[in-house]
């Protein structure tokens, strides 16, 4: 009997031992395939990268490069005798339209960049919806309103300086340069080729036209320099950041006498002042490229100083959906 039972005990360590060992045996086939597998997807990576790098050339030399995004915010709010809500009784609407597009065409010697920036947003309020007084409606009031385009083109010198010309306002899109700025100048533009989302407009010879708001709308013309800075950069995970910055700097000291501005009622919104043609606008968007089929979030921060449209910093910001085409 303990002859049998010793052999059994022999058998199964006999067993389990070459278990063992086979088991030892596959997960050093695994670890040693995984590795000759890392290998060649680097390899292919390498490759692929290559052919990305080429195809983007190619496809920068060949034509038109052209980009359009959109950005939605909406929001409704509604309470009927929320105690705890000041306005117990009140409905509230926001929406926020926003377009970035642009449309380039580089090619050896030359290059022709556009761009367009705006967005708009209307809210609607009404803090007692149980009383005769109707507030404003979905589409009432309209609290955000941009429009900013620029046009360049160059000639280049060598791979990253060009001579150029750019185009270049700010506006609104219901209120068409009231108020508002144009520039229209030439001199450098700097496109690093180390840096391929960065360009750096340096035009001294601009001249600028800024216009004034209102019924009694007035405009200043002066000659200045004109700086202007784009860069965009995509981090990890599809997010993506752009940074937008322009000034104007005048060669002289002149300025517009500017009326003072009352509203419908008679009451007084902004004093008579001087204004002068200085002015710069500096725009960042952060963007979440793709949460889900192509929809993702998207975040807009402008600030912009122009003494003829308002006397002090003006700025808006915007938070939405995002969809690229």
């Amino acid at each position: 009997m303990i002859k049998k039972l010793t052999l059994l005990l022999l058998v199964c360590l006999t067993v389990n031992f070459l278990q063992a060992q086979t088991l030892g045996e596959l997960k050093a086939k695994k670890a040693e395939i995984e590795a000759a597998a890392a290998a060649k997807q680097a390899e292919i990576d390498a490759f692929q990268g290559e052919i990305d790098k080429i195809k983007g050339e190619i496809d920068l030399l060949s034509g038109w490069q052209t980009g359009l995004s959109g950005l939605v915010g909406l929001n409704f709010g509604n309470s009927s005798n929320w105690a705890a809500n000041a306005n117990r009784n009140s409905s509230s609407s926001n929406l926020n339209l926003g377009v970035n597009a642009f449309a380039n065409k580089i090619q050896e010697k030359t290059f022709w960049r556009n761009s367009l920036v705006a967005n708009v947003a209307w809210q609607g309020l009404d803090n007692n919806t149980d009383d005769d007084t109707q507030g404003t409606s979905f589409l009432g009031d309209r609290n955000t309103d941009v429009l900013i385009g620029t046009s360049l083109w160059g000639y280049r010198l060598n791979q990253d300086i060009a001579i150029s010309a750019m185009g270049d306002f700010n506006s609104s899109v219901f209120n068409f340069l009231n108020p508002g700025s144009l520039d229209v100048g030439v001199g450098v533009t700097w496109t690093p080729h180390q840096v391929p989302n960065l360009v750096v407009v340096i035009h001294p010879l601009t001249y600028h036209i800024g216009w004034s708001a209102g019924d009694s709308k007035q405009s200043l013309g002066l000659a200045g320099a004109k700086i202007k800075a784009t860069y965009t950069h995509e981090f990890p995970g599809g997010i993506v950041w752009s940074s937008n910055l322009g000034a104007f700097f005048p060669y002289s000291d002149k300025k517009l006498m500017l009326e003072e501005e009352r509203d419908a009622a008679g009451m007084l919104l902004a004093p008579a002042r001087e204004a002068g043609a200085f002015e710069y606008t500096w725009i960042n968007s952060l963007a979440i490229s793709d949460l889900w089929k192509g929809v993702g979030v998207g975040i807009t921060y402008g600030m912009r100083k122009s003494d003829i449209e308002y006397d002090g910093l003006q700025n808006y910001s915007a938070v939405g959906l995002t969809y690229g085409f």
